[in-house]
């Protein structure tokens, strides 16, 4: 058993680019940020050198938080958990150290055992994956819906999920969060306004005051919350010019905010503390590569001829389908495979999941002409008409960084080797 006062604190700062961030952080004079910036730094590597072929945050979470590398574990796709045969680094020290734990959004996470947690919230794309009470189900629900279907929203559904968020909100011991949360959200009416990357990075806010409340009445000794607010700013608002973009300065400053909640959260001067980007964007070039999501997954299903189907989308062009016989997913999937463009392209990759699911995943990244069609059986339809470039600004290299307090790491390290110095800390 260890030692009860020993502590860590891990966030999980999705691909951020550390330059990037000093250098906004300077022009806006954001302290938390500076601060935590100038903690000891070692950089990490992934094997994996090609995005949407390992190089991606789905996969080298599940390394480090598994200790596994990518050759190994093999779990590639957004949504897809980890196996059960696979620990991750809670479980792992809950069993062998008998440690208690804090994990928020980690991404392709799941629970796993009951065993030392005090509270889990997995990522929005886990499906099947549940909050661990009731109360974080309810503010689950809405961001989870959100995130797979935002470019064609049911607003009768956003609305019985938001009610859930209010039920959420109204209890007694979350009207703090809740008084919080409205004043962020009014402070973001008029600059930048309200739209679907404010809320994102709102999200991420409103899961760090509840993670730092059962932080502080709890005192865990493994605390971890990830954050992608910042990578999805990354992606969409890097601009080129000396300026800044309005949704960018929106995003870091609600950043450091939440650095300064989480480092206030941190009672004991030994606690460890890491801030981890697992890989990190540069500069995207304008002819690299490119990223196309469906304007509506199941309308874009059934002009191919699929129906009877539910999708469970993924935030890019991935996801997966459910059916309710073995025959219509065989319909679909040969459907999907032999679906091509004009220009003799594959336009899907196909795998079989399960007896009657399939995962789907745009086949394509890189810049789609305006006169591409996309040919299914006797159908010719304008890629366009199905599919939207969403125009990145950020792409992913594999250095990565770690920034640390209280704790010993080498210069140079493979993210599925931080699992290891984890565990190791706990002595």
């Amino acid at each position: 058993m260890i030692n009860t006062k020993q502590k860590m604190l891990i966030i999980e700062l999705n691909e951020f680019c550390p330059k990037y961030l000093a250098e906004n952080a300077e022009k806006l004079n954001l302290e938390n940020i500076k601060k935590i910036l100038k903690f000891n730094h070692s950089s990490t590597i992934s094997p994996e050198k090609k995005e949407f072929e390992g190089l991606d945050p789905w996969v080298q979470w599940v390394s480090i938080h598994n200790g596994i590398s990518f050759a190994k574990h093999g779990i590639k796709n957004l949504g897809q958990n980890n196996k059960d045969s696979i620990e991750q680094i809670w479980n792992s020290l809950s069993y062998k150290k008998n440690i208690t734990w804090i994990v928020h959004g980690a991404i392709n996470s799941r629970k796993g055992s009951d065993k030392g947690c005090i509270s889990y919230f997995p990522d929005p794309w886990s499906s099947e994956e549940k909050a661990s009470s009731r109360e974080l189900n309810d503010l689950l629900e809405l961001p989870r819906y959100i995130s797979k279907n935002y470019l064609s929203l049911n607003y009768f559904i956003v609305l019985k999920k938001s009610i859930k968020t209010f039920r959420f909100f109204i209890r007694r011991k979350n009207l703090n969060l809740l008084y919080k949360t409205l004043l962020k959200l009014f402070q973001s009416i008029i600059n930048p306004g309200i739209n679907i990357h404010t809320l994102t990075s709102i999200l991420d806010y409103v899961l760090v005051l509840y993670f730092v409340k059962e932080k502080n009445n709890a005192n865990p000794n493994l605390s971890i919350i990830f954050l992608n607010h910042i990578a999805h700013l990354q992606h969409h608002f890097w601009i080129e010019s000396q300026n800044i973009h309005p949704q960018m300065i929106h995003g870091m400053r609600l950043c450091d905010e939440i650095i300064k909640l989480l480092l206030n959260s941190v009672k004991d001067k030994n606690e460890k503390i890491l801030l981890i980007n697992a890989l990190k964007q540069k500069r995207s070039d304008k002819n690299g590569i490119q990223v196309y999501r469906q304007k509506n997954p199941l309308f874009l299903l059934n002009i191919l001829g699929i129906k009877n189907v539910t999708v469970e989308q993924n935030m890019t062009n991935d996801g997966t389908l459910i059916f309710k016989s073995i025959s219509e997913t065989k319909k679909a999937f040969d459907i999907l495979k032999k679906c091509h463009l004009n220009t003799g392209e594959k336009l899907f990759r196909v795998e079989t999941v399960a007896i009657k699911k399939i995962f789907i995943k745009l086949n394509l990244n890189h810049l789609i002409s305006k006169d591409v069609l996309i040919i299914s059986g006797k159908k010719s339809i304008p890629f366009y008409d199905l599919f939207k470039n969403l125009s990145r600004t950020g792409s992913h290299i594999p250095q990565g960084d770690i920034f640390s307090k209280n704790m010993q790491l080498p210069s140079m390290i493979e993210n599925h080797e931080i699992h290891e110095y984890i565990k190791n800390s706990f002595n």
